[in-house]
């Protein structure tokens, strides 16, 4: 006769599962905090429900049947799982979880490799990142702090430039020694640079048109040979020779720092916008003001910070 639709006990589940896994019933009492008899009447309650024989009571401890030994990891699994998700939901001595949307470029180029400072100095957070190509300065509904690449107008939230940002010409250091003569980094001749591979990433309001319009070049209309939805993917490509990358100083930092990429003309662009952190208007928690600070300290040194006065009570 088929069993029921429907999940044995829960307590004889837990009873079965720590006794299975312990293989002593005493041991599973003290666990479970109930005497030994009343786990000896879950588990025959659940063998009643199962139609089954659980265990061999024998002389050393329980040995568990066939059957027993199939189920026990399928209930420890769960059990296990249901716990973890129970204490990162609802129980509040479990680290708190702080959600943090960006844009995947900020993410790759300068947070991740950064993470581990932060975890060092506050070990009792965890963190969760929502990066995304394309942040909406909205993300902040979902998250518990949002840093957005914009022009800022996020309505609705509190809103702080940290970053300011110019546009600019980067290349590999192989690129510009297979195009200009040794101990020349950078391109003066904008005839030359018309005929370069050119990079750039797709949905910025700014482009290459721009750049070589800036410079009294209105009538030329550039069609980059690469191109790339993502910054950080577009400086890869830079990284590896392929071309030359109009984009923003921030991105490119890291690989400026660490000559990965060159500036390879002299002529920038002010950003309209530039980096921001947006937070939503309800009271600063902790562990956001624990992020929020890091985050201004780790950004103190940088050429293109902005804003990085910070308080909770911002």
């Amino acid at each position: 006769m088929p069993l029921p639709q429907v999940l044995p006990p829960l307590n004889a589940l837990r009873a079965f599962e720590v006794a299975a896994r312990l293989k002593n019933l005493a041991k599973a009492a003290a666990e479970l905090h109930v005497t030994q008899g009343a786990v000896s009447q879950q588990i025959k309650l659940l063998e009643q429900y199962l139609d089954t024989q659980l265990f061999y009571r024998r002389a050393r401890g329980l040995e568990l049947t066939d059957s027993a030994k199939a189920y026990l990891p399928v209930l420890t699994q769960a059990f296990t799982s249901m716990q973890a998700t129970t204490n990162e939901l609802f129980v509040s001595d479990y680290r708190p979880t702080i959600k943090v949307a960006c844009g995947t470029t900020f993410a790759q180029c300068w947070l991740m490799p950064r993470l581990p400072k932060f975890f060092a100095k506050h070990p009792e957070y965890r963190l969760r990142l929502l990066s995304s190509a394309w942040p909406t300065g909205q993300s902040v509904n979902d998250a518990d702090v949002e840093i957005c690449h914009g022009e800022g107008g996020f309505s609705g939230y509190r809103v702080q430039r940290i970053i300011k940002e110019d546009w600019m010409l980067v290349a590999s250091p192989s690129f510009v020694r297979a195009h200009l003569e040794e101990g020349i980094s950078q391109f003066t001749d904008l005839e030359q640079i018309k005929t370069l591979p050119l990079i750039s990433t797709l949905g910025f309001k700014m482009g290459w048109r721009n750049w070589f319009s800036d410079l009294g070049e209105d009538d030329f209309q550039p069609e980059p040979l690469f191109e790339s939805n993502h910054t950080s993917t577009a400086l890869e490509m830079t990284e590896a020779g392929v071309g030359i990358l109009f984009g923003l100083s921030f991105c490119f930092r890291s690989a400026l720092d660490e000559g990965k990429v060159l500036k390879v003309h002299e002529h920038t662009i002010p950003a309209e916008g530039g980096q921001y952190l947006i937070l939503p208007t309800a009271t600063i928690t902790p562990k956001v003001d624990a992020f929020c600070a890091w985050l201004m300290e780790e950004l103190a040194d940088h050429p293109e910070r902005d804003n990085l006065e910070w308080s909770s009570s911002y």
